[in-house]
């Protein structure tokens, strides 16, 4: 099962590119530069607000112990 802020960040590019495909039928001229930005802005911000999958598989990190000296 993929990480739920992988499946998010690809969705935003998918969905920010049919955004431009739209936009583009509709008249808007964007330039190739300002859409990659677009796809690239929404992809980081979806990846960056989707929740972290928990993993139970990955062993917890080992607890640090106090130095001694």
């Amino acid at each position: 099962m993929p990480e739920k802020k992988v499946t998010a960040a690809a969705l935003a590019g998918a969905i920010s590119t049919i955004l431009v495909w739209v936009l583009h039928l509709a008249g808007v001229d964007m330039p190739a530069g300002v859409a990659s930005a677009i796809t690239t802005v929404l992809a980081a911000v979806a990846g960056y607000m989707a929740p972290h999958t928990h993993r139970p598989d990955l062993a917890e990190p080992a607890e640090k112990k106090p130095a001694t000296t």
